[in-house]
């Protein structure tokens, strides 16, 4: 599991991308431990999830302590380029109230 930063724009935004096919209980941890470092980088994020194709409630939860952790910091964290089935899974709990959802990075750092 790696995570890419891939640009800054703005001075405001560090985009990730998240370079797994899956976010589940197999590789939580690496995403975890992939994710710590890159989060004293900047207080705003955006997380592309275009290559994720699959992610259960492991997954989520990793996405949600990512959150808190920005967040009480007083930063952001915006969610793009979702495929359907992880966007599904994101509307049937409802965690599309909770988190920032855009089509594109370039839509998430526009807001």
């Amino acid at each position: 599991m790696t995570i890419t930063p891939e640009s800054i724009q703005h001075g405001r935004a560090l985009v990730l991308k998240v370079n797994a096919e899956s976010l589940e209980t197999d590789n939580v941890a690496a995403f975890r431990s992939a994710m710590n470092p890159l989060l004293d980088k900047s207080a705003h994020f955006v997380i592309d999830l275009s290559a994720v194709e699959f992610m259960d409630s492991t997954g989520l939860g990793a996405m949600l302590s990512c959150l808190r952790g920005i967040k009480s910091k007083g930063g952001s964290l915006r969610l793009c380029s979702l495929s359907s089935e992880v966007k599904q899974l994101f509307e049937m709990v409802m965690m599309d109230r909770v988190f920032e959802i855009f089509d594109t990075p370039e839509a998430a750092l526009a807001k």
